[in-house]
């Protein structure tokens, strides 16, 4: 072990030789510009290999300990040194396992090592990477599965899911230190607030409010609106000589001042070209994919427990093909075969409200009465048996909109899931996601807690009744405010959040993230009505997988 005072690092090494392979782990601290060790692994002093064996694992095991809390030292102030960041242009990508030409089935490897603004590799992880693997004359895409190596190294895996020439297409969406703000913003409350009216006959008021209690008031001078021990909390400026009770409507106001004021001038160059969404170049792309008839396996029938595969489906020629589990692309009368005698109950936000209003515009249901942007509202089709509701969530809810104010002991999703009426033929499909990636992560865990809960209770009383979540959508965002509130980057995490306490459990996760992320249409929260079809063709495949006739095969060369 050897401490270099100077340069702030500590290097420890330790060699095992197991089976006659040599193992080097390193283990490094490093918070000065000109670290030793940095600069040897630099020069190619520190070896490790690049591609590794055959299933990507390096020979070589790079362990960084500490840069975290250095790193982000480094970001809190306006002297941010650019040429440390990663560099899209520096950054390089290749085919680990490159073929004349590969056959359905057959599995992609691609290495991206990322390199800052010099060149230098760099030697910690966190970057964000999307990728999509498109061939135009059949619009067909997919996404790859990215993983983080922890060392600057990054292994895109794609399933090779229909034939034809394939062009790999790689985005450096968020540089590391990037990664690292939203980290750090996401913990901040009340980065966003709203403005709430109050009402005592004749007199009128409105007062900001937040989703935590404010910091700079004395508690006694808010209302309190939360409901206790719930993730389900409100705070308002209390009025003078009106009482609490007689709050009304809710809206948002703009997040513009507030995040100004926590991302500095240099910060903000990290969620601006070229450090976002920036696309990486590579040679010799074009990948050739040939059909093949040898047949593995076949998907299950779509529900909960579907285990995750290397892709969760691809477009081409404007359907979505699944391959998690058994799909099928649902017409107007087999959505209406499908959902006879059901009723469906739409909750969340409005990305699952899409799917409630086109089931109104294809003629499934007639439009009921109530408020069309946030509900309560209930479409019929009497002659069929269909029911479908739709209500928004409960506080937070982000948008132009106003919204009524109802007491949050009594109002929430998990509330309504406690109160339903469940059966064979009951389905309830949530979505909660778009309004939570402002906030901090424990209170989407607690959210979704509460509502695994309320199912559990559910399920006790009415056995049989089916339960399908959406994830959520990537979206699009304009400049560093939104990204701060609601990068992509934020809202993959809440689908990690999800599965990891939903995944064993007997509610079906529905995927839209890899759809979403490779349609061909520029990203939207809402996106364009082809896509909601495949959504609710998919959701028609969870509500009725006895409809799905024909299993899909899965083809490997």
């Amino acid at each position: 072990m050897t401490v270099f005072g100077n340069n702030h690092c500590f290097v420890g090494a330790v060699l095992l030789a197991v089976t006659g392979v040599l193992v080097l782990y390193r283990v490094q601290f490093n918070t000065g510009k000109n670290s030793w060790a940095v600069e040897l692994v630099r020069q190619g002093k520190y070896p490790w290999s690049v591609h590794g064996s055959q299933d990507l694992n390096p020979k070589f095991k790079v362990i960084n300990v500490a840069s975290h809390r250095t790193r982000l030292q480094r970001l809190q102030n306006d002297t941010i040194n650019f040429d440390w960041v990663t560099s899209a242009n520096h950054t390089t990508v290749e085919i680990v396992n490159p073929k004349s030409f590969y056959s359905v089935g057959d599995l992609l490897f691609i290495e991206i090592i990322a390199r800052d603004g010099k060149g230098r590799r760099k030697l910690y992880g966190g970057d964000y990477f999307e990728a999509v693997l498109k061939d135009e004359n059949v619009k067909g895409s997919t996404t790859g599965r990215i993983q983080d190596h922890g060392n600057g190294a990054y292994t895109i895996t794609f399933e090779l899911s229909f034939p034809g020439t394939v062009t790999p297409k790689v985005h450096l969406v968020h540089v590391s230190e990037a990664v690292l703000l939203l980290k750090e913003f996401r913990k901040v409350p009340n980065k966003r607030k709203w403005l709430c009216g109050f009402q005592n006959g004749e007199k009128k008021l409105k007062k900001s409010c937040t989703f935590f209690a404010n910091r700079s008031l004395a508690l006694s001078d808010q209302c309190d609106f939360s409901a206790p021990n719930t993730s389900r909390t409100w705070f308002c400026e209390k009025p003078k000589d009106i009482p609490c009770e007689a709050i009304t409507i809710c809206q948002s106001t703009k997040y513009t001042e507030a995040i100004d004021a926590m991302v500095s001038g240099a910060q903000r160059k990290l969620f601006e070209r070229p450090f976002w969404k920036a696309e990486l170049s590579f040679v010799n792309a074009t990948v050739l994919v040939q059909p093949s008839n040898d047949v593995v396996s076949s998907l299950p029938s779509c529900g909960p427990g579907v285990t995750r595969g290397q892709s969760e489906g691809y477009w081409i020629n404007g359907e979505w093909h699944s391959l998690a589990c058994r799909t099928k692309q649902f017409t107007v009368q087999g959505i209406r075969k499908c959902l006879a005698n059901h009723t469906v109950r739409f909750l969340g936000d409005s990305t699952i409200r899409q799917w409630s209003e086109r089931l109104v515009h294809l003629g499934i249901v007639k439009q009921g009465p109530g408020n069309r942007m946030k509900g309560p509202y209930t479409n019929f089709n009497r002659l069929h048996g269909i029911e479908a509701s739709f209500r928004f969530h409960t506080v937070p809810q982000q948008g132009r909109s106003r919204w009524p104010f109802i007491n949050l002991t009594k109002r929430g999703v998990s509330v309504e899931i406690k109160e339903m009426i469940g059966g064979p033929n009951v389905v309830i499909a949530l979505s909660l996601c778009a309004h939570f990636s402002a906030e901090p992560i424990h209170v989407y865990r607690s959210r979704i807690a509460e509502i695994k809960s309320a199912i559990g209770e559910l399920h006790r009383r009415h056995p049989g009744t089916k339960v399908i979540i959406k994830t959520c959508n990537t979206r699009n965002q304009r400049d560093y405010r939104d990204l701060v509130v609601q990068s992509d980057w934020l809202l993959d995490q809440l689908n990690q959040e999800m599965r990891s306490i939903l995944g064993n459990s007997t509610v079906a996760i529905l995927d839209v993230w890899e759809m979403t992320m490779s349609m061909w249409y520029p990203p939207s929260i809402h996106p364009r009505l082809h896509v909601v079809d495949n959504e609710i063709s998919l959701l028609m495949s969870y509500i009725c997988p006895g409809e799905v006739e024909l299993p899909r095969m899965i083809m490997k060369g």
